[in-house]
């Protein structure tokens, strides 16, 4: 490995454990449930993929700051193939509309409620209503039952 390639894998071994960090501190705050194995929630990975393919095929949308080295970047259910940095996650704040609509089944509950979820550097926020919450196995972070606006 190439002193470039080697430095490149430490910078995304840092973003993917400063994502860990950030959504575990979004839990704590009470801000939102945490997905802690993602990749095992079908819904989850679905959204994951969207992403994926808009990065593969090049219809993705970056904010301005997001380079060739590996950081943080946030992501939403809500505005898919869209990535911004942590600078510029209000960028990804819904309208009223879609604030108040499942990102799962798009029914306008009384409730929502707000999540995260990490896949290597990027989180992945979302809203779901009480139903797609259980549906999905999504369960409140350390049994906190937080429900309102993303």
């Amino acid at each position: 490995m190439t002193p470039h390639a080697i430095a490149h894998a430490d910078q995304l071994t840092a973003a993917c454990r400063d994502a860990l960090t950030a959504l575990h501190a979004i839990a704590e705050d009470g801000r939102g449930y945490l997905a802690e194995r993602p990749a095992a929630v079908p819904w989850l990975a679905a959204q994951a993929s969207v992403f994926v393919r808009a990065l593969t095929v090049g219809t993705v949308e970056l904010c301005p700051h997001l380079g060739s080295s590996p950081q943080v970047v946030h992501a939403a259910a809500w505005a898919p193939g869209r990535l911004v940095c942590t600078g510029c996650v209000a960028a990804l704040r819904p309208g009223p509309d879609e604030d108040a609509t499942c990102d799962r089944c798009r029914c306008r509950p009384r409730r929502l409620y707000p999540g995260a979820a990490a896949f290597g550097p990027v989180l992945l926020a979302y809203g779901l209503c009480p139903s797609c919450l259980r549906v999905t196995g999504l369960a409140p972070a350390r049994g906190r039952t937080r429900a309102g606006r993303r």
